[in-house]
């Protein structure tokens, strides 16, 4: 304040007033002092309460829980735990309590009325926060030398309390076997002021099959377990990385840099040519004289619509568990926002109706992930199912480059499946998983069998939640609304992670 003097909190400031007036009062009605004595001790310990609640309902790991991925902080605790969470900083839904179970100090979310309970069995124990730490969510910079794959990474430690007398922190590197892989000791002078130290490590597996990790990290008598997923990883013809490793003689397509309409397998929607007068029945499409990268334009044109990129499945084959991959830079957009979409496996929806059959995986212009299925295409939004999304897990895409990776793949031995969306968020090729979403049974609000739709894998009538757990016989790279350049398409069908 200008004044120099000191603002009163306006708690203290409404407790002042209240024992004022409590107190004359009081004096008028001539009270016990008694009364009066044991009422301003009630008062007292309600403030030190509200107090101590305000500071120890304080989460110190706060600032930690910010930085996990938002698609990742709504998983189980297992899986949060799993992917490189350390355990005391679970994040549990709703009003369920964080515990660590004493039996493999794994993390478990339970109710609060049986929390007490489990602790006095010694089923569960609290949570300390004295030291924790993740891992970089698969942060991915693989390479390969004579045979060895060698992946780095990066994970987050973070130190709340120093210990006098204590200047180590411990740390554990081991194989998924529990065989030690390496051990460091870290000064702790070397903790930054605000408790954090970035702890990196190179990993290295023989004959290109990595496996998994952890690190054991511990400070006194505190540690913390931080897995590392197992990472497969090699590079696509265009030098980008690919996340999971491409399946034996399985079906891959690469786009055509130097001319893509000279492709059996690719076409466009509308047909496409360099000046395009007229927006409603073509595409303009041409080559950037300054670089690799082609042109594509079709925005003067109804709400959602645009331009389709549509590659074919080979002869005797169909698209099934892949990883679409696209490089894009946004110029200009109308019905804003819209969105770079991977459509998978896709009929042929323009032919019939139940041939609409297809998944949507999204980045939106603003920087959402969103993934929706369509069983058929009756030409309303009956066919749709609700749009699953994460919010910001980017910065608007106006006038820069963003690569964009999907995966789709069956889990539960095919009655489930699951999308994957990665970006490469600074074009250097250093790929992050942003969401993921499993469909065991989304609804669409229509019905597919009043058009005589049939699911392909049963031949029976097609019902609102079946999953198309069945192979398209076209993908697409499709952006509505949209005036932008694009690179280094491709689809490879993959070998999923087991499930």
């Amino acid at each position: 304040m200008s004044d120099g003097v000191k603002k009163v909190p306006y708690f203290f400031n409404q407790f002042n007033f209240f024992i004022h007036v409590r107190y004359a009062n009081f004096l008028n009605c001539e009270v016990n002092h008694h009364y009066l004595r044991a009422l301003f001790s009630i008062i007292i310990i309600i403030a030190i309460s509200i107090i101590i609640h305000n500071i120890s309902g304080q989460n110190e790991t706060g600032d930690l829980h910010d930085l996990i991925p938002k698609w990742l902080i709504t998983k189980s605790p297992l899986e949060q735990y799993n992917a490189g969470i350390s355990a005391n900083i679970v994040v549990c839904q709703g009003n369920l309590q964080l515990v660590i179970k004493t039996r493999d100090n794994s993390p478990a979310c339970i109710k609060p009325e049986t929390a007490n309970m489990l602790l006095e069995r010694g089923w569960a124990k609290n949570t300390t926060t004295t030291i924790s730490g993740f891992l970089e969510q698969n942060y991915r910079n693989a390479t390969y030398r004579n045979g060895t794959v060698i992946d780095s990474h990066d994970i987050y430690v973070k130190l709340h309390h120093i210990v006098e007398g204590t200047h180590l922190i411990h740390v554990q590197i081991l194989f998924s076997n529990g065989t030690q892989y390496k051990t460091d000791s870290i000064p702790v002078t070397n903790i930054q002021p605000d408790g954090y130290y970035m702890y990196h490590v190179d990993t290295k597996s023989n004959n290109y099959t990595s496996q998994g990790f952890r690190a054991n990290i511990g400070y006194n008598n505190y540690s913390a377990t931080i897995y590392i997923p197992s990472v497969n990883e090699s590079d696509d013809i265009f030098g980008v990385k690919e996340i999971y490793p491409t399946k034996k003689d399985g079906p891959q397509w690469y786009m055509n840099s130097i001319d893509p309409l000279n492709d059996t397998m690719f076409y466009t929607g509308p047909d496409s040519n360099a000046s395009c007068n007229d927006p409603a029945t073509c595409m303009q499409l041409y080559k950037n004289p300054t670089n690799d990268s082609w042109h594509a334009k079709r925005i003067d044109v109804p709400e959602n619509e645009g331009v389709r990129l549509v590659v074919n499945s080979p002869p005797n084959t169909l698209w099934l568990n892949t990883e679409m991959t696209g490089y894009y830079r946004l110029q200009n957009s109308t019905h804003y926002p819209q969105e770079f979409t991977h459509v998978t496996r896709s009929g042929s929806p323009h032919v019939s109706i139940c041939q609409g059959y297809s998944y949507y995986s999204s980045i939106t212009f603003d920087g959402n992930a969103e993934v929706q299925k369509s069983l058929y295409h009756a030409g309303d939004k009956l066919s749709y199912s609700e749009t699953f999304a994460t919010t910001g897990v980017t910065t608007p895409l106006n006038d820069r480059w963003i690569g964009m990776k999907t995966m789709t793949y069956n889990i539960k031995n095919n009655t489930a499946v699951k999308f994957e969306i990665w970006i490469d968020d600074q074009d250097d090729n250093n790929w992050h998983k942003v969401f993921e979403q499993i469909d065991s049974g989304w609804p669409v609000p229509g019905d597919p069998a009043k058009y005589g739709c049939k699911n392909i894998t049963t031949g029976d009538s097609m019902n609102n939640e079946d999953i198309i757990s069945w192979g398209g016989t076209e993908q697409q790279f499709r952006a509505d609304n949209a005036e932008f350049d694009f690179k280094k398409l491709s689809i490879r069908e993959i070998i999923p992670p087991i499930s």
